[in-house]
């Protein structure tokens, strides 16, 4: 059914974010972080369905119609972005409702701001160390599950090439090569999550968390500071919601997940279901929050 969807412009962290809101004032409030390469819509299906939660779902930095700095994409200026909008919204501890790149950011603010939440939902995203450690190793062909990291390290031409007709297809190939079962995903709603890269510039800040997180990894200051982060353990519930049929992300490295988060890790596999969650399977990731709510 059709929600009212309300839109704002908040200033948090230095900059202008967009967040679509949805449901009733007083529910119990979920706010949401999306992946790459999406926006706040990938979360429209699950506002549809989940009538009982007080949903804030923002377009990310660089993402949309937030703000396109040139810089701030590290994890630590990503996820005071999310501290500051939880505090600017006024939003008394929600669940907080992660996926892909969302989801690494959700890992990392729970280890930095478990305080400000209830509950961490993640969808299918390992642990960032988990994660990186099984590139590293090898760890059930993690390496090669992701070809697309290492091109793009390359300055300039990965926003450029994805934002042409090509890229924009190649885009939307990348949403419909990952569904679990073909045609469940809305084709509108991906066409409309792909057209909002026109130009370069509308691809370099999501690019940039990628350029980032790798140069976190590799200058030994920065990982020094993840890994004192990661050091605190998480202290607020912790679900993982799986859709069974990513390809991209495995499940076998995704178990090992809590082991690097310091907590029990609930799991909760999605069969059938491809990487894309909330495009794909809205219902059934609804119905997942509201047994947490």
């Amino acid at each position: 059914m059709a929600m009212n969807i309300e839109h704002r412009r908040v200033q948090a962290n230095g900059i202008t974010f967009h967040v679509a809101m949805a449901g009733p004032g007083a529910a119990p409030p979920v706010f949401c972080l999306h992946g790459f390469p999406e926006g706040w819509m990938s979360w429209r299906l699950v506002m549809e369905s989940l009538s009982e939660a007080r949903m804030y779902a923002p377009d990310l930095r660089g993402y949309g119609e937030t703000e396109h700095p040139g810089d701030g994409y590290d994890v630590f200026t990503l996820t005071d972005d999310i501290r500051a909008l939880i505090q600017t919204l006024g939003i008394d501890k929600p669940v907080l409702l992660s996926h892909d790149w969302g989801g690494a950011l959700g890992w990392i603010f729970a280890h930095r701001y478990s305080n400000l939440i209830r509950k961490l939902v993640v969808i299918n995203c390992p642990h960032p160390k988990t994660l990186v450690r099984a590139v590293l190793h090898f760890e059930d062909f993690q390496t090669i599950r992701i070809p697309w990291v290492p091109f793009f390290e390359i300055p300039w031409l990965p926003e450029f090439f994805l934002t042409t007709p090509v890229g924009r297809w190649g885009l939307k190939l990348s949403f419909i090569l990952r569904e679990g079962k073909k045609g469940a995903m809305n084709q509108a709603l991906i066409d409309e999550l792909v057209s909002r890269f026109q130009k370069a510039a509308d691809m370099r800040g999501p690019i940039n968390y990628y350029r980032e997180m790798v140069c976190t990894q590799l200058v030994p200051a920065k990982r020094a500071r993840l890994e004192a982060v990661y050091g605190n353990p998480i202290t607020v519930p912790v679900t993982l919601v799986w859709g069974a049929k990513d390809g991209a992300l495995s499940a076998r490295v995704a178990m090992n997940s809590g082991l690097d988060a310091g907590c029990d890790v609930e799991c909760r596999p999605l069969p059938g279901v491809g990487h894309f969650v909330s495009l794909e399977a809205s219902d059934q990731l609804a119905a997942e929050i509201r047994r947490l709510l």
